[in-house]
């Protein structure tokens, strides 16, 4: 009986048998420069004509992988195999789902690609970002000799290791990300998001999202229209322009009637505070707040939080994400009253993406500091870091005054019986949370949010949940629903925290 053997190619066992293989997996840097542009291994001449003798199996793309902050990989397909009498385990990221930041690879351009060791290219997301840093250099590969009479030799398996792509290592955690994931698949929720934040590092945790129909989109990283979650960013302006102060007072009536705005509250309101304005959401109050800046004063606003921009991290000038897309505030002329009432309580043209709104609540949290989401550290091979991707700060976005008052109308969206995130009152974690309903144009359906940040007295997560084109029981429940699963999970995480 043919005893079948695995030879192993590395720098101490090659021997004279070994030569014609590795002429083939292993064409030199001289040859290399000989056949003009190409730098594959299969396009030199010795290479062309090696392959003539040898029946190869690819089982290693030797592509790099995206993972998680502690080097599991986000994504590690692979299928198994029965060739020359051996079962092989053939890795590949082409099948199956992948998390849509990190995104999908798929078949390249132009092929044969004189750049291209393996048929492969990052199509979407962080693979089409680093697709140059990712992509191998040779796969790994098995190959049976073929005799001068065609025939194939089973008793020998030769095979060349890969030399493998980067890998890109991100800010995710595998806990709250998978965690994250399971909220929106569990509660069944056909369009929305999750995104948890680092307060103290602005690191992304987890980004989750998921549109019914659309298996690639970036939902975390898209704008929609806000509704409420706004007021935080017309109140900053209200706070930091001295157009409020924390005790100023407003009286709802249910709404506002002039000659160039009729404008409904969700209810009447009566006297209240800013602070308890912002924790009952009241219309009136921040449409008022609204008219009485103007459009200068919300834009102003607008620029000091990087609103018109992703907020997600960039490298080399380009987004990590190439899908993020830029809130906006303003899309068309105008100053009149009702233009600004409408914006200054989210509806309008604003749009903003659950990222931004998720950095929103932890720019509060952080005392007004804000800084672009980090969402990738560094490239690394072999257990070395070839280059780190740190991110700067934008510095002061808001007073920490303003972020401050901001945080104490959160918290007492919770605590009072009247506050919007009343339901939260006894979520393990002490938590500030802004409520949002924005209401679209088709249907009575709209689009549900909540934000915040956890523990309150010494914050160390911030998010936000989006759940979009709804009724507005449902997307009530379901963000009430994920809020609450949030801060369970970091009771779970971190423990419950000492409050004070």
């Amino acid at each position: 009986m043919v005893r079948r053997r695995l030879v192993w190619l590395n720098g101490l066992t090659l021997m004279a048998l070994f030569a014609l293989l590795v002429r083939v997996f292993g064409a030199t840097a001289a040859a290399e420069g000989s056949e003009g542009a190409s730098r594959r291994w299969q396009d030199t001449l010795a290479g062309r004509a090696d392959l003539q003798h040898f029946q190869v199996l690819q089982v290693d793309d030797g592509r790099g992988r995206i993972r998680y902050r502690n080097g599991l990989a986000l994504w590690d397909g692979a299928v198994v195999t029965e060739w020359a009498g051996h079962r092989w385990r053939i890795h590949s990221e082409l099948p199956g789902a992948v998390d849509t930041l990190a995104g999908r690879v798929g078949k390249p351009d132009v092929w044969p690609n004189p750049h291209r060791a393996v048929a492969e290219q990052g199509r979407s997301g962080m693979e089409l970002t680093f697709d140059a840093a990712l992509q191998s250099r040779r796969p790994s590969l098995v190959a049976r000799l073929r005799t001068p009479e065609g025939r194939v030799s089973s008793d020998t398996l030769y095979v060349a290791h890969a030399l493998p792509g980067a890998d890109v290592r991100t800010t995710l955690d595998v806990g709250w990300q998978r965690r994250a994931e399971a909220w929106l698949a569990d509660h069944r929720v056909r369009d929305g998001a999750v995104v948890v934040l680092d307060v103290a590092t602005n690191q992304m945790l987890a980004a989750a999202g998921v549109r019914a129909g659309h298996p690639d989109a970036t939902v975390a990283v898209t704008p929609f229209t806000p509704g409420s979650i706004f007021k935080l960013v017309t109140g900053a302006a209200a706070l930091d322009a001295y157009r409020a102060r924390p005790d100023s007072v407003f009286l709802c009536l249910g709404g506002i009637r002039t000659p160039l705005v009729r404008m409904h509250c969700w209810r009447v309101h009566g006297r209240l505070s800013f602070t308890e304005a912002l924790a009952e959401s009241c219309d009136t109050a921040f449409a008022e707040l609204g008219m009485a800046m103007g459009r200068a004063g919300l834009t102003a606003e607008t620029h000091r939080l990087h609103l018109a921009e992703t907020q997600l991290q960039t490298v080399d000038g380009r987004t990590v994400v190439r899908e993020a897309r830029s809130g906006v505030v303003f899309r068309r002329a105008g100053r009149d009253d009702g233009l600004l009432a409408n914006t200054a309580i989210g509806q309008q043209d604003v749009r903003l993406s659950p990222l931004q709104v998720a950095n929103l609540a932890r720019t509060v949290a952080a005392g007004g500091r804000m800084a672009p989401v980090r969402l990738v550290l560094d490239l690394e091979l072999g257990g070395c870091v070839l280059r780190a991707f740190p991110v700067p700060s934008w510095g002061q976005a808001m007073s920490r005054q303003t972020a401050h008052w901001l945080g104490a109308g959160m918290r007492h969206a919770v605590t009072s019986p009247t506050g919007t995130a009343h339901s939260l009152a006894r979520a393990p974690v002490p938590a500030a949370v802004k409520t949002g309903t924005a209401e679209l144009a088709r249907g009575g359906l709209v689009n549900g949010w909540m934000a915040g940040y956890a523990p309150y007295a010494h914050p160390r997560i911030a998010f936000a949940v989006y759940v979009g084109k709804v009724p507005s029981a449902e997307a009530h429940h379901l963000t009430q629903s994920v809020a609450r699963a949030v801060l369970e999970t970091y009771r779970q995480f971190y423990g419950t925290p000492d409050i004070g």
